[in-house]
């Protein structure tokens, strides 16, 4: 059975519908446009398989990415792992909390 990634749907711990596909989005966009953002150093494989080659303040590609993402064909579980991976190497982008 094949599932189209825009159709996933799942509840966070509040009950809430969430749409991984827009928390993948959110999440890549957030990294892409971080200043210190280099797409060669990211160390998640499969992030870097579907990260944009672009970044900076101005990227503005949800779109481009949403539509690349949707003929993936990515399950939630795939979707859900770019969000967190994003934003591990955002965090990892920002440093330390104590620098």
């Amino acid at each position: 059975m094949q599932f189209s990634a825009a159709n996933n749907t799942t509840k966070d711990q509040g009950g809430t519908t969430r749409d991984p596909l827009d928390d993948a989005i959110r999440q890549i966009g957030r990294l892409v446009r971080h200043p210190a953002y280099r797409r060669q150093a990211v160390m998640s494989a499969i992030l870097m398989r579907h990260l944009p080659f672009d970044g900076g303040y101005q990227w503005a590609g949800e779109g481009a990415l949403r539509t690349r993402l949707v003929s993936a064909k990515l399950d939630a579980n795939t979707l859900s792992h770019l969000a967190t991976t994003a934003g591990d190497e955002f965090r990892r982008l920002r440093g330390p909390p104590d620098a």
